[in-house]
């Protein structure tokens, strides 16, 4: 791509597990485009709230607690809250248990998705994964895709990422907190995860990495989803 052209906006949905992350952060690798994982500043956020003890229902504190919060991605996706590195912090399971919750409630989702429009508007170019990125973050986005697995691969996906960071759950409590999240995430009233009528399933399940990451950039050079 030349780089004074317009480069496309990306918007990716999908379940917890799904594979969002790792795909749309290779996809803007290879095609030269921004990644931004909106379920890092949820995790952040839900870290802040954590920390101050920030009551959920305390419309006012929450508030004022987002007012002055600064949540930054570095160019290696290392995510800062308040100039301080909480890369790793917010992937341990007690922020896992609260970020779903806490993603539910408007107030947090209006100024999150304020933030996230306000970067997509000042990129050339950016590829967003989360819940709500094809239906609210970026509606019109230049291609919209959904990536979905079944709960068995889900968790064998998850369970393997939380081993690697030396986070010892079962399979079956790891089945738990994505099951949890998924009700949480499917039935708020605000944002909920949904499929927009312009997006491309794609299920994972049965894919490797590459064959997910090579059908969405052929997508996206040939121009027109299907």
């Amino acid at each position: 791509m030349n780089s004074m052209q317009k480069k496309p906006n990306v918007a990716i949905d999908g379940p917890a597990g799904a594979g969002k992350s790792t795909v749309a952060r290779e996809i803007g690798k290879r095609l030269g485009l921004k990644y931004l994982d909106t379920g890092a500043m949820y995790r952040a956020i839900t870290l802040k709230l954590i920390r101050n003890n920030i009551d959920l229902d305390d419309i006012n504190a929450l508030r004022s607690t987002l007012n002055r919060t600064v949540i930054r991605l570095g160019d290696q996706q290392e995510v800062y809250l308040d100039d301080e590195d909480v890369t790793e912090e917010i992937r341990k399971p007690f922020v896992n248990e609260m970020v779903s919750p806490v993603a539910a409630q408007s107030v947090v989702r209006r100024h999150l998705v304020a933030l996230q429009q306000q970067i997509a508007s000042e990129t050339n170019g950016i590829i967003m994964e989360g819940r709500d990125t094809t239906s609210v973050v970026l509606p019109d986005a230049d291609y919209k895709f959904y990536l979905d697995a079944s709960l068995e691969e889900r968790t064998r996906r998850r369970n393997r990422e939380q081993q690697e960071k030396g986070i010892s759950l079962s399979a079956e409590e790891v089945a738990i907190q994505i099951l949890k999240r998924d009700n949480i995430d499917s039935q708020r009233a605000d944002s909920p995860l949904t499929i927009v009528p312009d997006a491309t399933i794609i299920d994972t399940t049965n894919m490797d990495f590459e064959g997910v990451v090579n059908e969405i950039i052929q997508i996206i050079n040939t121009g027109k989803q299907p």
